[in-house]
């Protein structure tokens, strides 16, 4: 089993040790958290230093973002030329793949439609067997999804730890699992921008003050079995508890995140 680090704040190299042999650097929620080329330069000396395999995390983008992410998937491409992507935007994969076709691609939790829903657990008792397979499934395992991931460059799909388990089918593609930091929902209405001002959160998207570098907010209801955390545009909820058939579910790399991946 591959044990692999995911930080988005490059002060957070402090977590890695040698237990890991993989780093995972960037963000997957917002393209103003894409990290600086003087930042990447910096994880890529460390990971050098350290024998390290690389991972380079990217969101979801605008054409601005795009234009942010192009000098930093050049970098990647002439200095780490083993690297993987990580990709939460189709676009961003058609334009790199026809740039840099010899890089690895790995499908994001963004476009793992996974059944995220913390409340789904309170169903568990309610529901059919078969339903349950549903909430435990995703569409990384449709034949003709899997067919089309794997001729257009993606090698591995990454997978949140589900609070209701996990059930692939003939899984085809290798995944990654991420703990303990589950994501539910994102948004690109931030609403955590303008939490220190009062301003309206809808306005919030051309005015951020990266105030999620600083503020996390837990959230709870007695209709939900876990609490939520809201860190920037983003919420999580926390799962530590690993399946028991990791290998039947093709699971072969652990995915850990010392802190909220914001």
């Amino acid at each position: 089993m591959e044990r692999a680090i995911f930080i988005s704040n490059i002060d957070n190299l402090k977590y890695v040790d040698s237990k890991y042999s993989r780093l995972y650097f960037g963000n997957e929620f917002c393209q103003r958290l894409i990290p600086s080329l003087e930042d990447l330069k910096k994880a890529a000396e460390f990971i050098l230093k350290k024998r390290m395999d690389f991972t380079l995390v990217t969101p979801y983008v605008t054409d601005e973002g795009l234009e942010v992410l192009r000098p930093i998937a050049e970098f990647v491409a002439r200095n780490l030329p083993e690297a993987e992507f990580v990709i939460n935007d189709w676009g961003v994969l058609r334009i790199l793949r026809k740039e840099f076709d010899f890089l690895k691609f790995v499908l994001g939790r963004l476009l793992t439609k996974q059944k995220r829903g913390p409340r789904i657990l309170s169903l568990k008792d309610k529901i059919f067997p078969d339903t349950i397979r549903h909430f435990k499934g995703s569409n990384i395992d449709v034949p003709e999804l899997s067919e089309f991931l794997m001729n257009n460059g993606i090698v591995r799909v990454e997978l949140d730890n589900l609070l209701q388990g996990i059930d692939r089918e003939n899984p085809s593609l290798r995944a990654s699992l991420y703990i303990p930091y589950n994501y539910v929902t994102t948004t690109r209405y931030c609403l955590t921008a303008g939490c220190v001002t009062g301003e309206n959160h809808l306005r919030s998207i051309s005015n951020c003050n990266k105030e999620c570098q600083k503020y996390t907010f837990r959230l709870r209801h007695k209709k939900m079995p876990v609490d939520l955390l809201l860190k920037g545009n983003t919420q999580f909820f926390k799962n530590n508890s690993l399946p028991s058939n990791l290998e039947k579910l093709n699971i072969d790399r652990i995915v850990y995140q010392p802190e909220i991946p914001i």
